[in-house]
């Protein structure tokens, strides 16, 4: 029997550490307010660390309006948006400290009439680790973004709006496109064309706003969306959004001046600890069977 409760036990410990962890949501502040790093409550929508500021090397802070885990390395990267003295680009962040490691300036070429370039006003990855953007100024158009480079090139025009409200986009697990490329608009963007087709006039729980940022949960299958609401700073609320209808399910208010969301890419179970279940499932139903000494 000794034998048996110590295989049970080992048995057990395997399978811990063979089940999937959960994702983490991962949230930014942009928004008129310097960049901070946060974990964030799924459920709830309260804070559950603040990890730290959004620093380079040199102490430089970077406000960042996006956010998204590569599907496969699992490094987080980032978006600034032409505020606190850094222009727009692409940068990757540390997600334990919150250190950022610039990359390159999107370069994806319209400008608003004081000359300021476009950003994106998201960013989102497809299964095979292809990154999308949204940009900021010139319409909510699609752009593909070199992740060596931060250059970013037009997908095409989206043929429903000239001007960006929001600009959250997120990508399924079947490879939809899923964005709200203005405040009244949910819908989704065709990645061969670039073309928007929209669903509905999400509610927005912040009072009124847009949908900033998008992001599927890996581990539940749920897409959530960050309301970024009127005022200065300006209030926040998470959602989840059924990609079918657009209905919006409130989760709670959240941070003031968020930005961005992104969940963490959940690790795959242990092979090494799937591999031995069956030896040790065998080696349990032995014990238990053999007579005690």
């Amino acid at each position: 029997m000794k034998i048996f409760n110590l295989v049970v036990c080992a048995l057990g410990t395997l399978l811990v550490a063979a089940r999937a962890d959960a994702a983490v949501l991962y949230a930014s502040t942009a928004a008129g307010a310097p960049g901070e790093l946060y974990k964030i409550n799924a459920a709830t929508g309260a804070v559950i660390q603040d990890v730290g500021p959004l620093n380079d090397a040199s102490h430089v802070n970077y406000p960042v309006t996006g956010l998204a885990f590569h599907p496969t390395t699992g490094v987080l990267y980032g978006l600034t948006g032409n505020a606190g003295g850094v222009d727009a680009m692409l940068i990757t962040i540390n997600p334990a400290t919150g250190l950022v490691t610039p990359i390159g300036g999107f370069n994806a070429g319209p400008t608003n009439s004081g000359g300021t370039p476009t950003t994106m006003a998201d960013i989102g990855f497809d299964a095979a680790g292809n990154l999308y953007g949204i940009a900021s100024i010139g319409g909510p158009n699609l752009y593909k973004i070199d992740l060596a480079t931060g250059q970013a090139t037009g997908v095409g025009a989206n043929g429903v709006s000239t001007s960006t409200g929001g600009g959250g986009i997120a990508v399924s697990s079947a490879g939809i496109l899923y964005g709200t490329p203005t405040s009244s608009r949910f819908g989704t963007y065709n990645l061969g064309s670039g073309a928007y087709t929209n669903i509905a006039n999400p509610a927005k729980p912040a009072g009124t706003g847009a949908y900033g940022a998008l992001d599927f949960d890996p581990s539940s299958g749920l897409l959530y969306g960050l309301n970024v609401g009127p005022g200065s700073p300006p209030p926040t609320h998470i959602v989840t959004i059924n990609p079918t209808t657009g209905a919006v399910t409130d989760v709670g208010a959240s941070v003031n001046a968020l930005d961005a969301i992104a969940f963490s890419t959940v690790p795959e179970p242990s092979t090494i600890g799937l591999a031995l279940l069956p030896a040790l499932i065998g080696l349990a139903t032995r014990a238990k069977r053999s007579p005690s000494r």
